[in-house]
């Protein structure tokens, strides 16, 4: 989480991309970058105005509340903030970055060659970045551990299993699976549904039978990440037991994944 009013400095914009945002960058100094489709952007304005260095003039209000742009050139234009209003914003100085809060682009108020953005929040959850990254990697490590000899790979998931699920507290609780017992229980089920016991309804991008991966217990509720606590089911027998949980499909999918049926 990022505030406004407390003083977290960054030394570089790759620092903050890869920190914050989830991003993997070796070198970056571009004061924009697109963070995501839902129209957010990165943003380091310089304030102040020199020709030599940016043809950009900014202007940062003293309550920091509206941040004007402009272009000495003038050839700003509006069209192009239209896929890209919401603006994450940092300042440099004295060399560190800070954060300065998020700012939305103000249409009414803007001109051609002068656009407003309004601070709408001066704090950010950073979660859903640093979630969807978490899940990316994971998603890669699973493709890995299909690899592996599926004896071999039991053994890993069983060793595996003996420690918890690694928790990572956001805003909520995030829960973060262990990849070879993930890769093992897809493995087992051998493209059928372990609930219904049909092959799974399509195969994912890979060529690989689309299952997902259901614990019995709910992480939520103090379940582990362990392969006896796992099983995998097609896209609908895994939201049925998330809606109903019936019982009898609990009990069912206990004895299949501690190897009794």
């Amino acid at each position: 989480m990022l505030d406004a009013d407390k003083t977290v400095e960054f030394d570089t914009i790759v620092e903050i991309l890869n920190k914050c945002f989830g991003k993997n960058y070796k070198g970056f100094q571009r004061a924009f970058i697109v963070l995501d489709n839902k129209g957010t952007a990165f943003w380091s304005p310089k304030f102040g105005f020199n020709k030599k260095e940016t043809r950009w003039k900014n202007k940062l209000e003293d309550d920091g509340n509206t941040i004007i742009e402009e272009d000495s050139d003038g050839k700003i234009g509006l069209s192009d903030i239209v896929n890209c209003n919401i603006r994450v914003t940092f300042t440099c100085l004295n060399g560190k970055y800070r954060f300065l809060g998020v700012y939305k682009f103000d249409e009414k108020n803007s001109e051609p060659n002068s656009r407003i953005f309004r601070r709408i929040y001066k704090v950010i959850d950073l979660a859903p970045y640093s979630l969807e990254k978490e899940m990316s990697n994971l998603t890669i490590e699973i493709q890995e551990a299909k690899k592996i000899p599926v004896e071999v790979l039991r053994r890993q998931a069983e060793e595996e299993s003996r420690s918890q699920a690694d928790r990572r507290s956001y805003e909520g609780m995030v829960y973060i699976r262990n990849s070879k017992v993930a890769a093992y229980t897809k493995v087992r089920a051998a493209g059928i549904c372990q609930l219904c016991g049909q092959p799974a309804p399509f195969n994912d991008k890979d060529g690989e039978p689309f299952l997902e991966n259901h614990h019995l217990v709910w992480l939520s509720r103090g379940g582990t990440d362990t392969i006896d606590n796992t099983v995998a089911l097609c896209p609908n027998c895994h939201r049925k037991m998330h809606i109903l949980d019936l019982q009898e499909d609990v009990d069912k999918l206990i004895r299949i994944a501690k190897g009794l049926d």
